[in-house]
């Protein structure tokens, strides 16, 4: 645990400070107070944290603070750099278009004796859209799962080349945003910002899966992949938006779905590195568009850090 406390901690806050560089919201005029510049990390990283603590808080209580059925369990942290989104002509245009910051983090459970996976947690992305004289655009992705249940398949993890497969059902639910922060001289043009300067252009909740596969080569080496998919039955996209956060407000209809796919290298090595780090190009999407655009996408570094528990097996 201290190591992803470390790791967590250590990332939380270089957030804190690239999501004030992305939004610009460092810099004044701060026209309905302060809060309005920390209105993102506090919905964010605040439902995260709340969501995960009830959670863990009913486990404990079912459990009676027993945790002897648990043999295997995991803590789950990426770090996503951003470098490209639908609304930029070429990646840095407009002040920086498509450059931002991101975290997934999830905890992961396997009762003893079950090939079940059970897991929590959720994560966001932000980038930003354009800087100029009047303002600077933002755009982020907020996406919590507060549970899903993934069924493993593996072959012999000692022989020299194994597979190991996840896959299984999901609760989803999110919002994708636009972000707004005007200059001295914005302040006049835009005058009718909310507090929050947060803008909704996608929202809702539905039922999703997650697939994930490893081809693992001497124990140390794998190759891997991730797919997310979750239509938003319930919500869908913002039908008018305010022409402030242009070009964001394009003409929005049908069914917001959340995709995310991820495709890297990782190294595990346990006896020497207390995780397991991968390396991974990273894409996601939040919107109505057609399910194969992907157009948010950058890097990824991500660690599995495993969890010691009483029951291991």
């Amino acid at each position: 645990m201290p190591t992803a406390a470390i790791l967590d901690g250590a990332w939380s806050i270089s957030l804190h400070v690239n999501t004030e560089l992305t939004n610009r919201t460092w810099d004044k005029p701060y026209p309905t107070g302060s809060i309005g510049q920390y209105s993102t990390r506090i919905l964010y990283g605040g439902s995260w944290t709340l969501m995960l603590g009830l959670e863990s808080l009913a486990v404990v209580l079912a459990s009676k603070g027993n945790f002897d059925w648990i043999g295997d369990a995991s803590y789950r942290t990426d770090w996503v750099l951003p470098v490209d989104l639908p609304a930029c002509s070429h990646v840095g245009a407009r002040g920086g278009c498509g450059l931002g910051v991101g975290s997934f983090s999830f905890l992961q459970i396997r009762p003893r004796g079950g090939r079940w996976w059970y897991e929590a947690g959720g994560g966001w992305i932000q980038q930003r859209v354009l800087n100029d004289a009047l303002r600077t655009v933002a755009e982020s992705s907020w996406v919590l799962t507060p549970i899903s249940a993934l069924y493993e398949l593996r072959t012999d993890l000692d022989r020299d080349v194994a597979v190991r497969l996840f896959a299984g059902p999901g609760v989803y639910f999110g919002m994708h945003t636009a972000h707004l922060h005007p200059t001295r001289r914005g302040m006049d043009v835009y005058t009718d910002v909310p507090w929050t300067q947060m803008y909704p252009l996608d929202a809702g909740i539905g039922p999703g899966a997650r697939v994930e596969g490893r081809l693992i080569v001497k124990q140390h080496l794998s190759l891997e992949g991730e797919l997310v998919m979750a239509p938003f039955l319930l919500g869908g996209p913002t039908r008018q938006v305010s022409s402030d956060v242009a070009p964001l407000d394009v003409e929005r209809e049908g069914m917001s779905v959340w995709r995310k796919v991820g495709l890297g290298i990782g190294w595990d090595d346990p006896r020497n590195i207390p995780f397991k780090a991968t390396l991974a190009f990273f894409g996601a999407e939040l919107s109505e568009r057609p399910i194969h655009q992907i157009g948010y996408r950058g890097g990824m570094l991500r660690f599995d850090i495993p969890l010691r528990v009483p029951g291991a097996d």
